[in-house]
Order: C-alpha cells, then sequence, then structure tokens
C-alpha cells in the first residue's frame, strides 16, 4: 500500500508542479489608453475584458493548486509516518488505506477540474497580441490626425500656437509651426526670433545665433530686440567666442540702460 501512495503521490505531484510552472509564466497585464472610433473601443473592451476573465481563471488555478499542494504534502506525511511504525498492525492500515484512497479520489476530481478550466500560456498571449494589435492601430490614427491638423491651419493660426506652445515650453510642437511660418514668410522676423529662443533654451547655440543673426536682419526695431541680443551674447559665451560675446554686453549696457537685459549683461561680462 505505501509504494502505491508513493506513486499517486509522485503522479499528483508532478501535475501540480507543472500547473505552476505554466501558471507563473504568464506575463504581466498592463493598462491600454483609451480609443478613439467607437469599433476601436469596442474592440479594446472586448480584448480586455477577455484578459480580465483568463486572470480570474489563472487566480482560481493559483488556488486549486494550493490546495492540492497541501494534500499532497499531507499524504506524503502521512506515508512517511507508515515507513516509520512498521509495526503498526493490519486494521489500523486498513483503515489508512480506505482513508487515503478516498482522499485520492478528491485529489483526481480537483485535477480534472483544473485540466477542464486550464488557461495556457498561448491563450492569454493571445488575448494580450489582440489588445496591443487595437492600440497601434489607434496610435497611427491619431499621429494621422495630428499630422493633417497642423497642415490644415493658417499661417495665423500655426503662428499663435507657437507662441502658445512656446509659453508652456512646448518647444517641439512651437518649433514645428515657426519653421512653417518662416517658410510661408508669415512674420519673418519674429518666427525666427522664436526658433532662435527654442534653440537658445535647448542648449543648441550655434542654431541660436543663426536665426537672431537672421530675425535682426529683417527687423532690429522690434520690441524684444535686447532679449534677442543678450541671447545672442549669451550663445557666442557658451560656444567658446567671447570675444564677439564681449562686444554684444558692452553694446546692450550702451543702447538698453535701465533694462533687465542691460543688468545681466553688466552681471555676465565682469565673469569674461
Amino acid at each position: 500500500m505505501i509504494s502505491i501512495l508513493n506513486k499517486y503521490v509522485a503522479h499528483y505531484a508532478c501535475i501540480v508542479l507543472a500547473g505552476t510552472v505554466f501558471t507563473y509564466a504568464e506575463p504581466s497585464v498592463y493598462g491600454f489608453g483609451s480609443t478613439e472610433t467607437t469599433s476601436d473601443v469596442q474592440t479594446s473592451g472586448s480584448s480586455t475584458n477577455s484578459i480580465a476573465a483568463l486572470k480570474q481563471q489563472i487566480a482560481q488555478q493559483d488556488e486549486r493548486i494550493d490546495g492540492l499542494t497541501t494534500i499532497i504534502e499531507g499524504l506524503s506525511a502521512s506515508i512517511n509516518e507508515l515507513q516509520l511504525s512498521g509495526g503498526m498492525n493490519t486494521s489500523t492500515i486498513e483503515g489508512n488505506d480506505s482513508s487515503n484512497t478516498a482522499l485520492l479520489k478528491k485529489l483526481a476530481g480537483m485535477i480534472d477540474e483544473i485540466n477542464a478550466n486550464y488557461v495556457s500560456k498561448e491563450e492569454f498571449q493571445n488575448a494580450l497580441g489582440s489588445t496591443n494589435k487595437v492600440k497601434t492601430k489607434t496610435s497611427t490614427k491619431t499621429a494621422t490626425k495630428k499630422k493633417e491638423t497642423i497642415q490644415g491651419k493658417s499661417n495665423a493660426q500655426l503662428y499663435s500656437e507657437g507662441v502658445r506652445f512656446f509659453v508652456k515650453k512646448r518647444y517641439d510642437e512651437a518649433q514645428k509651426r515657426f519653421a512653417i511660418t518662416d517658410i510661408k514668410g508669415y512674420k519673418p522676423a519674429a518666427s525666427n526670433y522664436y526658433l532662435g529662443e527654442i534653440a537658445y533654451y535647448t542648449k543648441k547655440y550655434e542654431d541660436a545665433i543663426f536665426y537672431f543673426k537672421k530675425s535682426a536682419g529683417i527687423y532690429d526695431k522690434a520690441s524684444y530686440i535686447d532679449t534677442l541680443l543678450l541671447h545672442t551674447a549669451v550663445s557666442l559665451e557658451k560656444s567658446g567666442d567671447k570675444g564677439q560675446a564681449k562686444a554684444f554686453y558692452e553694446n546692450i549696457i550702451e543702447n538698453y540702460p535701465g533694462k533687465k537685459s542691460a543688468k545681466i549683461a553688466k552681471e555676465r561680462l565682469k565673469k569674461l
């Protein structure tokens, strides 16, 4: 009887361990963004529900496998006791035999139930893959829509949006809009000034010098000209041309006294 029980315990222990390996080999589930069209929302919702259902099944498998593990551990303990107490009488062994047989039947039933509802790794990955496809499709549509929106706006709208993005420090979006208004000749001096400011704040100093020079060459009476000159001087200093930077600082101090730009120019000039 002991050898038979050993055989059953070993057999079902293998099944439990195999189930455990497959259960914990499942990939993590992650959250996904909302979609834009009704069909995409429905597809995404269906896929999300499928994944939620599979997760629930996996959790139930974990609970059942834990229960089976406890039963197997109990059987193993019983067998060890029988092996250690070889002097036990026949009636005791027969009683244990009857109890263990009932336990094994229960164990077999639980394993059959797990097998019937088992969620495979492939099923889970397929469900996850369908959701990823919906996400990719939506992202592509969103990117296309954004591109069309930029191209469809007037120069005035693009310039206005560029200023708002610049104030919010969304420099990439601002740069895209000012580049278009510059090419189309809409407010070229101001467009180049903003392109210079974007380059300046993103530490692309040589680009900043280029755009500032272009802007000043178009219109040097703008209200922002002292800031343009100051940032040109700083960009020259950062690029290693301290001689030119000094000349710009001195020009600002002489021509824009009382302004904040002149105060900053004095402070930077002292450190050269």
